[in-house]
């Protein structure tokens, strides 16, 4: 990694932990220099403006995200319930380092015409990633043949889960716990049993 990549990597993570703390309108790029004891001048060179910042923190989100999630399905198999369940955790620890992100995911998208596009194209690909897995779970007879259409709302219901849950916590008054991230799980496991085959049934209960 060469200097300036360095510095740019520290720019994202100093303006993460800067604007988990404190909320994105509370800090601008002034306060992320001086806190990594850099110039103005030197931030700039890299980023133009906190709009950049905020872009260049979701497209590393993003991938983050993404590799996280192969690396769980990588070990412990697709489709299966411990790769849901493990995966759902993956998220909310996910969203945790990025919470400045899922708190003021409304006003950001929609103040940023930019970042609202590559917003909803990764939020269509992690909805995709996720129809996928109940495919590979019906196919591997973990969850009953269903169909399409069924499909997808349940695919829609496990991401609104994933997506929202520390958002719920935090809105209810509640600390992200452990204790708080399994009730996530045991609300998907919960939402999931409907749809079981009976094989997967008989595993739970035996």
């Amino acid at each position: 990694m060469t200097k300036a990549e360095r510095t740019r990597s520290r720019i994202l993570e100093t303006a993460i932990d800067l604007f988990n703390d404190r909320g994105t309108k509370a800090v601008t790029t002034n306060h992320i220099a001086a806190a990594m004891g850099i110039s103005p001048g030197n931030l700039y060179y890299h980023f133009r403006n906190k709009e950049e910042i905020i872009r260049a923190i979701f497209a590393q989100m993003h991938d983050v995200g993404l590799t996280d999630y192969r690396e769980i399905n990588e070990e412990r198999g697709p489709g299966t319930a411990a790769t849901m369940e493990e995966t759902f955790l993956m998220i909310q620890r996910f969203n945790w380092r990025y919470r400045f992100f899922k708190r003021e995911l409304a006003a950001l998208v929609q103040s940023d015409p930019e970042l609202k596009e590559r917003f909803v194209a990764s939020h269509r690909q992690n909805l995709a990633v996720v129809r996928s897995s109940i495919e590979l779970a019906i196919g591997q007879g973990f969850i009953r043949e269903i169909p399409p259409p069924q499909r997808d709302l349940l695919a829609e219901q496990f991401w609104m889960i994933a997506l929202f849950w520390l958002n719920y916590l935090e809105a209810g008054g509640e600390e992200v716990t452990e204790e708080t991230l399994r009730r996530g799980t045991l609300i998907l496991r919960n939402m999931l049993l409907p749809y079981l085959s009976e094989s997967a049934l008989a595993g739970i209960n035996g």
